[in-house]
């Protein structure tokens, strides 16, 4: 019997059946009503207040509706999505057992598979919305479990428990108070941890919801004022002596101005066109309130506003921000990861290799340019000194993938092979110098073992090194360091050397 997360039995056949799809009726319908549609603050009030108190039906309805109405929340809300779900996705190994290897290249074919990059833009949703589930569809036509689908579900199809108001649970006629309890293995849940408190106030949209209903305000003022204050006001003037017949004449006159930009009326009248929206900031100020409401939420979602409101002349300052915004997208990809090695890599090795002790870890990460000239320039000086460093791990920081086991060795990248020096012409001039002397030689002959003559004399220092916490402990150590150094492979290759280059030059003066 397999086990989630949680404890609670996994039943395998529950994982070939759709268990949360909408319905025509019930309370997973596909029926919806409008909640953004003439929001005011007393309602916007009471929907989040009941939000917070269990029922976020309404709420959610609104966060949905923000993001298809509001282009400047969609905008910034797509780039905090998108700056995750593009990141390159690597599968790391626990080690370089080959279990473990096994394992990895397995989970690596489940996330090449297609609909892997449309999962983690469904699980972003839950950052507007404070979660998001989605519901996997499991094949066992072949030999194993693998995931034949993800299929994103409305959130408005789960509530929370009603005490501690942080467990999903589907929503169901036949539960209608509690819900039930979802099934292992069969959903995989992101509750994204923006602020500390129960999940439903942790969303964006619920940070956003005041300044888009001021927006909303805002820009209906501005609608109505540019209705009348668009267009330039038409006066019809007529003198004191004007009969009935001339008044009813400028009347038409000054109407068909409106329509038609077209008019006759007698020399004696006059008609001026008054500029209403001339006042000193009058067109000004509805512009100048929406950037600010706009500017809040770019705050709220980003931590910035650098990368919507470009300022000219203050690039250092854009770039710093732009930081800002790497470190909520770096904790954005952290929490996914967690969700996704939880949700759906241990269900899949658990459900086709059993429980395992160490499970491979998707990542999202990264990879910049001077982050690879750093990691290969470290491990270039780095190896040679002794540093173990697994070949997998290397992989997974570059992003590389394991070689098949069928890769032959012309398909693999080697060490690129230096040719062998020339021998030297036999009609060489006498006094020609040549790139490489005897001594040279003697030198490279000598240092070609140099690891094996060193190691006795160096392994006991760096394990008193590894085993020292501070530095006077290791000083401590010294003596006894000392006394374990086993120099006789040293003393005898120097003593070799130095032997060697005597005769050489005792051999030259003769």
């Amino acid at each position: 019997m397999l086990y989630d997360h949680l404890g609670r039995p996994v039943r395998s056949q529950s994982l070939t059946k759709e268990l949360a799809a909408p319905t025509l009726a019930g309370v997973r319908t596909i029926w919806t009503n409008t909640v953004a549609s003439g929001l005011t603050p007393a309602s916007l009030a009471s929907l989040l207040l009941s939000a917070s108190e269990g029922d976020h039906y309404s709420y959610l309805t609104l966060a949905e509706e923000m993001e298809e109405r509001d282009l400047h929340y969609a905008c910034e809300l797509g780039k905090r999505k998108l700056a995750v779900t593009r990141l390159p996705v690597t599968v790391e190994a626990y080690s370089d057992d080959a279990r473990d290897k096994q394992l990895a290249d397995e989970v690596r074919a489940v996330v090449r598979r297609p609909g892997f990059r449309n999962l983690l833009k469904d699980l972003m949703d839950g950052i507007g919305k404070g979660y998001s589930v989605v519901e996997m569809m499991w094949d066992r036509s072949g030999s194993t479990w693998k995931p034949a689908g993800y299929e994103w579900r409305d959130p408005r199809f789960f509530q929370f428990d009603q005490i501690r108001k942080s467990e999903i649970r589907l929503r169901d006629d036949a539960a209608a108070m509690e819900g039930l309890a979802l099934e292992p293995f069969k959903f995989i849940c992101h509750v994204p941890k923006i602020k500390s408190g129960i999940p439903i106030r942790g969303g964006i949209a619920r940070l956003a919801a005041w300044a888009y209903m001021c927006k909303g305000y805002t820009v209906k003022d501005w609608l109505a004022f540019a209705e009348v204050f668009g267009m330039p006001m038409r006066l019809g003037k007529y003198h004191s002596g004007a009969s009935e017949d001339d008044i009813r004449i400028l009347k038409m006159a000054v109407a068909n101005l409106g329509s038609d930009a077209a008019a006759v009326f007698p020399d004696s009248m006059m008609i001026e066109l008054e500029d209403a929206g001339k006042a000193p900031g009058a067109n000004n100020f509805f512009k100048t309130l929406a950037e600010y409401l706009d500017a809040q939420v770019s705050k709220g979602i980003l931590g910035q506003t650098a990368t919507t409101q470009g300022t000219p002349g203050k690039l250092g300052n854009e770039e710093a921000q732009n930081e800002v915004r790497h470190d909520i997208r770096d904790d954005d990809a952290e929490q996914l990861e967690d969700t996704l090695n939880l949700y759906l890599v241990k269900p899949f090795i658990d459900l086709n290799f059993g429980v395992q002790e160490n499970y491979p870890v998707i990542q999202l990460r990264a990879i910049e340019q001077e982050d690879i000239v750093a990691l290969t320039t470290a491990l270039k000086d780095l190896v040679p000194l002794g540093l173990d460093v697994e070949k997998s791990v290397v992989r997974d920081k570059l992003g590389l993938p394991d070689p098949s086991p069928g890769a032959k060795p012309k398909d693999l990248l080697r060490p690129a092979q230096v040719a062998p020096a020339m021998p030297p012409a036999i009609n060489t001039a006498i006094n020609q110098e040549t790139n490489q002397d005897e001594m040279d030689t003697l030198v490279d002959g000598e240092l070609a073992d140099w690891e094996q003559v060193m190691k006795p004399v160096v392994d006991p220092l760096r394990m008193a090194v590894d085993a020292s916490e501070t530095f006077e402990e290791l000083e401590a150590r010294l003596p006894e360091v000392f006394s374990q150094m086993d120099t006789d492979a040293l003393v005898k290759s120097l003593a070799l050397a130095l032997f060697k280059s005597r005769a050489m030059g005792e051999g030259e003066e003769s």
